[in-house]
């Protein structure tokens, strides 16, 4: 493994890191307050991995809903996947080895730094991209995991808990909203 690739992608992931912690612990406190066990939190987000789409499937599995149902409803939540993967094809095709696991973890929050990032000099396009996925999950994983225990050991009021995954998309709209405001202002001040 690259060590200046780990490096790189630790500093790009550390907004994703914030928000994932935070709404990870959020979806562990949600699973086990639903009733189920602590370990089901960090378990769906190795298998399952996809924060909204955990946030609607746990009342869907507390209310009996249908698998089919839940099936369908996860897709239709899901399918924005499709339509901003399209900008990484050309990039993920010239990933051989993990172009499966790249497809896998694209969230919101990952496309947002694939798309927004550049590549470091020194370092892999594919090693680049995988880090920066992998690490986004295991912050993931790791949040439902502490969510998930601190759940089962501590009594939690769950209120407010489940407009955690709100907070974070507008936390990240606001970062990639300065980033684009500070670029176009170093544009126009280099045009003068």
């Amino acid at each position: 493994m690259n060590t200046h690739c780990l490096k790189v992608a630790l500093r790009t992931t550390i907004p994703v890191f914030l928000g994932y912690i935070s709404c990870g612990i959020a979806f562990g406190l949600v699973t086990v307050n639903a009733g189920y066990s602590w370990w089901l939190a960090p378990a769906m987000g190795i298998l399952m991995y996809a924060g909204a789409g955990q946030f609607l499937a746990i009342p869907m599995f507390a209310a009996g809903t249908p698998v089919l149902a839940i099936l369908a409803t996860e897709l239709l939540l899901n399918i924005r996947h499709i339509v901003y993967g399209l900008p990484l094809i050309n990039q993920f095709n010239a990933c051989r080895r993990t172009k499966p696991y790249l497809i896998y973890a694209l969230t919101d929050e990952t496309f947002s730094l694939l798309t927004t990032t550049q590549v470091p000099a020194g370092v892999k396009a594919e090693e680049y991209y995988f880090m920066v996925s992998l690490l986004d999950q295991i912050y993931w994983v790791g949040g439902s995991l502490i969510g998930g225990l601190v759940g089962a050991i501590i009594p939690f009021d769950m209120t407010g808990v489940d407009f955690a995954l709100t907070a974070l998309f507008a936390v990240l709209t606001i970062d990639q909203i300065q980033k684009f405001v500070k670029e176009r202002k170093g544009d126009k001040d280099d045009d003068n």
